[in-house]
């Protein structure tokens, strides 16, 4: 059988003595510290778990404005882009009227200068022929045969 000495019950009132103390002293303190700890790493959690939900939100906001900001810088290229073809247009187009402008004026230029240049050519032949008619006329009419042609001539206007 069991026998009972005294160290026996001594250790076992120190146990109960030491359980005692310890559920007096240190249980309830040691429960508060894990119940605190416990309630800090729920806030914790909750914290890291808004500041993710804020920087997805944060970053859905970004990514937004990184496509309006591409939208916009698109839109600004292609106004761009429109107004310079415009220009080259305007620009092409006004460098056409010059240049058929610039062609007209020349072209009237030199139907003028040619009308010109024909005249004075026309003058020159007139001129030519008229001195060549009066050297010919001066030497036919001073041989023989013209001065009998001429009296025929005379003389049937006569009869």
């Amino acid at each position: 059988m069991v026998n009972f000495n005294a160290t026996l019950i001594a250790q076992i009132l120190n146990f109960l003595v030491l359980v005692f103390v310890l559920a007096k002293f240190a249980y309830k303190p040691v429960c508060n510290i894990m119940e605190e700890r416990k309630n800090k790493i729920a806030s914790d959690l909750e914290a890291a778990e808004k500041a993710k939900t804020d920087a997805e939100a944060v970053k859905a906001e970004y990514a937004a404005k990184l496509a309006e900001a591409k939208q916009e810088a698109q839109a600004i290229v292609d106004a761009a882009r429109k107004t310079a073809q415009a220009a080259h247009d305007k620009i092409m187009a006004d460098t056409k009227a010059e240049q058929d402008q610039v062609i007209a004026t020349a072209k009237e230029a030199i139907a003028l200068e040619q009308k010109k240049a024909m005249d004075e050519v026309r003058a020159q032949v007139i001129n030519l022929s008229m001195i060549a008619a009066s050297k010919i006329v001066e030497q036919k009419l001073g041989s023989e045969e013209d001065k009998q042609m001429a009296s025929k001539i005379v003389d049937s206007i006569m009869k």
